[in-house]
């Protein structure tokens, strides 16, 4: 007997996966993300988020090949394809990421909200407001959040080109040279963090049922990411043009230093302030989606009928697991770690495995009815 899901995703559209692929990789500009680039491969900063950008959206690509000739979502098609276990392996690779992603942003948005906005707030209850935000945002429904992104989205494009324009006068190209920054070599480490960074992209194909086609999948990728790596390339580089690389590789919060220097006139000051209350709006809907991605796939593995009574206890989980770093430092050696010795090799195998073993089997279809057996 079938048993009604109902943390089915519903339907979704361009607009609302669009929005997923834009909001899932968009929140580092708000961290320390770029000053990790900028301490490795120095001028050239901008560059590794290039290559992994095009790498990432590469090996994506080679998921959607399989998922266009089979119905079902990436869980479904790998089980058929792979066998039990390899979806098994699959799904408990990609809800660790989803929910160690939520624990790292969670404790990093608000240790720069503490240094920024609320100094004498305690540690602890801002970690809880932003753990509650998200949990409440889960009860709304991915359709919900993903239209929720796609409001704020163009308030962060916005945002984001005003900061570019406004700090066009304090631009030195010159700081971009030389072009081989570093040298190459050091672009091998942000390189591979930045690819394990792409790994929160596989969310729309496990809601790929949801979506018309597999065609509407890769158009959300490729302008929601797209555009999120467009905005997040442009920040390092503008980031590197007003600071240099030296400078830079000291700022812990690239954009929200940016922000500071804006001055417009003596009636007109402190407009960072504005552009912190978008990145925690930003922030609790990033952990929102990531903490539902890693219960959806949870409940997919042991088909549980709703991911509802799950919430309080992951978000509890989650708000713990995020003060377990000693301080600020920890935090960012443990997410480089993560991204780079966890996220990437999973990245990188499980597309071209599931690829490889679906064209030795001659690229036939799987059954339309494995979800429910």
């Amino acid at each position: 007997m079938n048993i009604k899901m109902k943390y089915r995703s519903g339907r979704l559209g361009i607009a609302e996966g669009l929005a997923l692929a834009f909001v899932i990789t968009f929140p580092p500009i708000f961290l320390s993300t770029a000053t990790k680039s900028v301490q490795a491969a120095g001028s050239i900063g901008w560059v590794p988020g290039t290559l992994a950008a095009l790498s990432g959206g590469t090996l994506l690509y080679l998921y959607t090949l399989v998922l266009e000739h089979n119905p079902g979502d990436l869980l479904t098609v790998t089980q058929s394809i792979l066998g039990k276990p390899a979806s098994w392996i699959l799904g408990l690779f990609y809800f660790t990421v989803f929910f160690v992603l939520a624990s790292l942003w969670t404790r990093q948005f608000a240790e720069n909200t503490l240094l920024t906005a609320l100094p004498f707030a305690a540690f602890d209850n801002v970690i809880l407001w932003y753990s509650l935000g998200s949990a409440l945002l889960i009860y709304a429904g991915i359709e919900a959040l993903c239209r929720s992104a796609y409001v704020i989205m163009p308030f962060s494009i916005t945002a984001m080109l005003l900061v570019f324009a406004l700090l066009l006068p304090m631009y030195k190209p010159m700081y971009l040279f030389p072009w081989q920054g570093k040298g190459l070599e050091n672009l091998a480490r942000p390189f591979i963090n930045l690819l394990g960074a792409t790994a929160p992209l596989s969310l729309l194909l496990f809601l790929a049922p949801a979506f018309q086609t597999i065609k509407t999948v890769r158009s959300a990728l490729l302008f929601g990411f797209g555009g999120s790596t467009l905005m997040r390339v442009s920040a390092v580089a503008v980031f590197i043009m007003v600071f240099g690389s030296f400078v830079g590789a000291e700022k812990m919060l690239p954009f929200y230093e940016m922000a500071r220097l804006i001055y417009l006139n003596r009636y007109i000051q402190r407009l960072e302030s504005i552009f912190i209350l978008l990145w925690v709006i930003t922030g609790i809907i990033a952990i929102a989606v990531c903490l539902y991605g890693s219960l959806y796939i949870l409940a997919k593995l042991f088909k549980l009928p709703t991911i509802r009574p799950l919430i309080p206890a992951a978000s509890l989980v989650m708000m713990q697991l995020a003060m377990l770093p000693s301080d600020t430092n920890a935090v960012l050696a443990l997410e480089s770690n993560f991204f780079g010795l966890f996220c990437a090799p999973g990245v990188v195998v499980f597309p071209v495995t599931l690829l490889v073993v679906f064209l030795l089997k001659g690229g036939r279809k799987v059954c339309r009815n494995c979800e429910s057996n």
